[in-house]
């Protein structure tokens, strides 16, 4: 029997699952990440945690399955996109911590690229990459001696779990850093040169489903081929089918709208942008596909941040609470800044309608109704009119749900298997052609 195995390392959780041939998900096993907040705006996550976590919740998965690392015949990586890691080339360690996808440390810089008429935000690898070679120390001596390696999160496990032998992307994570040339299906070479980053630094750019070395036995048992890489988006795509005009929505830490494109890369509207899907093969011939894809910066962290405040005491309560709840009270949840198509970081979240008959189940309602009110102007902007697949950790509310398809009037199809990004990495990783 074939078996597969997932690694999704999210935001706030790693993922590990195992899949036989028939796409049967036989196991999944999860942990949290931690991160650190050093100074306002700053969101930084420990490398070495990613790995050892990764590891610790890899053999969990297999044990959960009741099978040896030595049965697994492929292993998929899927991962938050847009966070960067730097690390020594030469002694494989991480040089400082990661920098997140939601930092908005270089938000002054980006400014400057948006009033110039260049669409750019925070979320974007480029400006990070930026202000490592200006502000860290040793990543300007790796630099020096040419070890620096850089990486999103694919290319940094991807390296560890090799013991180092790869250093390897795909266009979709790629994608994600502003620094591809969609059309060209590698690295800028002026966008590299724009903001100081040194090609020799960056990963090697491999299509999403290419088997490219494989697993250190001595780190997890057993050879593994590194048979597939993509961006959690990405592989929430495969999981759902992803083709030309298809709109899927994933409701996690943040909400990402995406709308496949096929084969031409499409003008996105404002705010919105084009990015490679994946590169797969195809009968044997490598294939790029796209999207264009919208962003509401906090869907989940919205409810999380509902518990850490007291209003709500765990996320399974969700649909409970706001049920009780009164409507009435408005809840705009840019809690982190506003997404598309505003791109607007500096932007907070807001609340109105408050009286002293007001409940936090009315507060937990309004919240709900915030997202909802989010995804319809996301998806009225994006021009989505068919049916909208929605999937991620917080696709498990009916109420919300329920609200998306009142505000939105489309036709809501949530996903068999919410643990979508695992399943569309597995299938990648799975493919024979």
């Amino acid at each position: 029997m074939s078996l597969t195995a997932a690694i999704d390392v999210g935001t706030t959780t790693v993922r590990s699952a195992v899949f036989d041939g028939e796409g049967e998900r036989l196991s999944i096993a999860r942990a949290t990440l931690g991160s650190r907040h050093p100074f306002a705006g700053a969101v930084e996550q420990n490398p070495d945690e990613i790995i050892s976590t990764s590891v610790a919740v890899f053999r969990r998965s297999l044990a959960e399955a009741g099978v040896q690392t030595a049965d697994i015949d492929a292993l998929g990586i899927t991962n938050q996109r847009s966070s960067v890691v730097a690390w020594d080339g030469d002694t494989g360690h991480a040089l400082r911590p990661l920098i997140g996808w939601q930092d908005t440390r270089t938000a002054a810089r980006v400014a400057e690229f948006v009033t110039a008429g260049i669409p750019l935000n925070t979320s974007a690898s480029c400006t990070k990459l930026e202000w490592l070679m200006a502000n860290d120390d040793s990543v300007a001596h790796a630099h020096s001696t040419g070890a620096l390696r850089f990486g999103t999160v694919d290319t940094w496990l991807s390296w560890a779990l090799s013991g180092g032998a790869v250093h390897i992307t795909d266009p979709s994570n790629a994608g994600a850093t502003g620094l591809y040339d969609l059309y060209g299906g590698d690295w800028s070479s002026d966008v590299l040169a724009l903001f100081g980053v040194p090609r020799e630094a960056m990963a090697t750019v491999v299509a999403s489903d290419e088997t490219v070395g494989h697993c250190d036995p001595e780190l997890v048992g057993a050879a593994i081929p590194l048979a597939a890489r993509c961006g959690d988006q990405m592989a929430a795509c495969a999981a759902h089918g992803m083709v030309d005009g298809t709109a899927k929505l994933t409701l996690g830490t943040s909400g990402m709208l995406d709308v496949g494109t096929g084969s031409t890369i499409a003008d996105a509207p404002s705010g919105c942008y084009a990015l490679p899907l994946w590169r797969r093969t195809v009968d044997g011939v490598l294939v790029d596909e796209f999207l264009v894809e919208g962003s509401i910066l906090t869907a989940g962290s919205v409810i999380e941040w509902l518990i850490r405040v007291g209003l709500l005491d765990r996320i399974e309560r969700l649909d409970e609470i706001a049920a009780s709840g009164r409507p009435g009270v408005e809840f705009v949840p840019s809690l982190a800044g506003l997404g598309s198509p505003h791109q607007d970081p500096e932007a907070r979240g807001a609340v109105r309608g408050i009286g002293l008959e007001t409940t936090a189940a009315d507060l937990v309602l309004g919240a709900i109704a915030g997202i909802a009110a989010r995804v319809a102007e996301l998806t009225t902007h994006m021009g989505v009119a068919g049916p909208l697949l929605v999937d991620g950790g917080l696709s498990q509310s009916q109420v919300l749900l329920e609200a998306i398809r009142k505000k939105t009037d489309l036709e809501i199809h949530p996903a068999r298997d919410h643990e979508t990004t695992v399943r569309g990495i597995s299938l990648l990783a799975g493919r024979d052609d």
